[in-house]
């Protein structure tokens, strides 16, 4: 059956439905981001000393392991939750997504330290983080494939960025916490109970992001799939089969995407204020600005996305993070808080901000109802947990090993892009609204552009 067809029975869903799935897609965005944000951030802070007994190398090596460990997990629940939510629908999925992530961080925050536990603090860390992990894995590609199929076709690719712009309201809310806390208390109160805060509070947005899911009903286009029979027994394993020459340039472009949000999100945290110099505070600050203009600029993109295409946009992406690397880092060597602020707000309001919306509308758009969650899963999950979450521990790696300068990153990011630009060439362009593409059609428009090259 179509992929454009199929989503466009989200025509059936009343603009009261539309709302509350876009809503309750990006509450639950939210708190997936700020966890992670918050474990990222408590990464290159503060579980190196707390968890791992060395604020050194180790010590901080030790911690980005831990942060590179949920994205081992992502996979897993990613592609675990998308077989039921493509088989049984998505709002009851999200629901233990939701809970299973949330819950996880809210127990991070009550763990005992190295100190009283020993070995265990870091054995029980890492379990809460695969936990983080396996919810968070299948938590954004539903929330992508409910607000994809919730949308009107003239605006998917706006509307698919509430949830890209949500990522930034969390990672922005954990970000100003995390700032908060630790300019407003002394550095040893912060280690000692200050950074616990926000995991402990993750707990009230569960419930917020819980009240949201529990108003918003099935998508019509789920629904539509289930009575006409096209549900699929085992939609991981039919969507590698018949898609999998979309998958691989999809993978491509997420190998790009997602280390970019964490070399600037996680490492040049430690990285300017570690091997440089500035004041965390200052460095939490611009990350917040930074974090902030993101999500009018997803919004943007996305609007432009549904008006020019949605490879251009992602074309653009690619090459601008070709070309940023190298200023970026340029940008943190001066150690000036506003140019290093710069560099963040670039990295990731035009990386990002032009990624996150626009691939989740593409994605949408080239697999049918049937498959959808799973091949949005698939695309993203599995680089996550290749060049995403160790994007920092690699980064810290390169950097040592060049001496504490970072043009081995440089070179890291920009092979990253590169790749990101070659799979979004072979993507095929969805926009075209007007043509019930099938999924057969668009697999062998991509076999096709491979065959010329």
């Amino acid at each position: 059956m179509a992929a454009q067809h199929d989503i466009d029975r989200a025509g059936l869903d009343s603009p009261r439905q539309r709302r509350h799935a876009i809503i309750a897609s990006s509450a639950g965005t939210v708190i997936e981001w700020y966890d992670f944000t918050l474990y990222g951030l408590a990464s290159a802070l503060v579980f190196a000393p707390l968890f791992f007994g060395s604020g050194g190398l180790a010590g901080m090596l030790g911690a980005f392991a831990t942060f590179a460990v949920g994205f081992v997990a992502r996979p897993v629940g990613g592609l675990v939750f998308a077989h039921f939510g493509d088989r049984l629908g998505r709002k009851g999925t999200l629901l233990v997504t939701l809970l299973t992530m949330g819950l996880a961080t809210t127990l991070i925050g009550l763990l005992p330290t190295a100190e009283v536990a020993g070995v265990w603090a870091p054995v029980l860390l890492i379990l809460l983080r695969l936990f983080q992990g396996a919810g968070a894995g299948a938590e954004f590609a539903g929330a992508m494939t409910m607000a994809g199929e919730s949308a009107r076709t003239q605006h998917r690719a706006f509307t698919a960025g509430f949830p890209g712009a949500a990522v930034y309201v969390g990672m922005a809310l954990a970000t100003a916490t995390f700032a908060l806390l630790s300019g407003l208390l002394p550095r040893e109160v912060f280690l000692a109970w200050g950074w616990r805060i926000p995991f402990i509070a993750s707990i009230a947005i569960v419930a917020l992001a819980m009240y949201f899911r529990l108003r918003v009903k099935e998508t019509a286009a789920f629904e539509a799939a289930a009575q006409s029979g096209d549900v699929q027994r085992a939609p991981l394993v039919e969507v590698v089969r018949s898609h999998w020459r979309v998958l691989l340039p999809a993978m491509a472009l997420f190998t790009f995407v997602l280390p970019w949000v964490y070399v600037v999100q996680t490492f040049s945290i430690s990285y300017t204020t570690g091997t440089l110099a500035l004041d965390p505070t200052a460095m939490l600050v611009g990350l917040i600005v930074a974090e902030l203009l993101t999500i009018p600029a997803t919004l943007l993109f996305g609007r432009l996305a549904d008006r020019i295409g949605r490879k251009p946009v992602l074309l653009g992406a690619a090459v601008f993070g070709i070309l940023f690397a190298f200023p970026m880092f340029l940008l943190y060597l001066t150690e000036a808080p506003v140019l290093v602020g710069l560099g963040l707000v670039l990295g990731l309001a035009v990386i990002q901000g032009a990624t996150i919306g626009v691939s989740a509308a593409m994605l949408a758009e080239i697999f049918p109802t049937s498959l959808r969650w799973s091949g949005i899963a698939i695309s993203r999950e599995i680089p996550a947990a290749l060049v995403g979450g160790t994007a920092p521990l690699v980064a810290t790696w390169l950097v040592s090993i060049a001496g504490g300068t970072p043009w081995l990153v440089v070179g890291y990011l920009v092979a990253l892009s590169i790749i990101g630009l070659v799979g979004t060439a072979y993507l095929p362009e969805t926009l075209d609204r007007d043509a019930a593409t099938a999924p057969e059609v668009v697999a062998g428009a991509v076999a096709e552009r491979v065959g010329n090259h």
